[in-house]
């Protein structure tokens, strides 16, 4: 049955395919999922503010920080004594409208 309601099947490369699995990967943690929603926005934080919102250790917020960056999902700069951190790839806070939208309790 054929209508104007199908929709046409996705043709997505598999390198386009791929570097998604990696970024999804990189987002496979509670606190890497929370840094998103705290730089939702274009907001720019330094590294003491994301501290004191998470309330995680200084090396756990560094490792996923170095996690987020190696992956590009988030850049920085740093200024003086301290560094900035906001995301690199804006259309990722989609991910919590998801989570927010597509019935996962919790």
């Amino acid at each position: 049955m054929s209508g104007s309601n199908e929709k046409k099947p996705r043709k997505t490369s598999p390198e386009k395919l791929g570097r998604a699995a990696e970024i999804f990967e990189g987002l496979g943690h509670p606190i890497r999922l929370e840094i998103i929603e705290l730089l939702e926005g274009g907001k720019v934080l330094a590294v003491g503010q994301i501290l004191e919102s998470l309330n995680v250790e200084p090396t756990l917020l560094s490792h996923h920080l170095r996690k987020m960056k190696h992956l590009g999902i988030v850049d920085s700069k740093k200024e003086g004594r301290f560094i900035y951190y906001h995301l690199a790839i804006l259309e990722l806070t989609k991910v919590l409208d998801c989570i927010d939208n597509c019935g996962i309790d919790g």
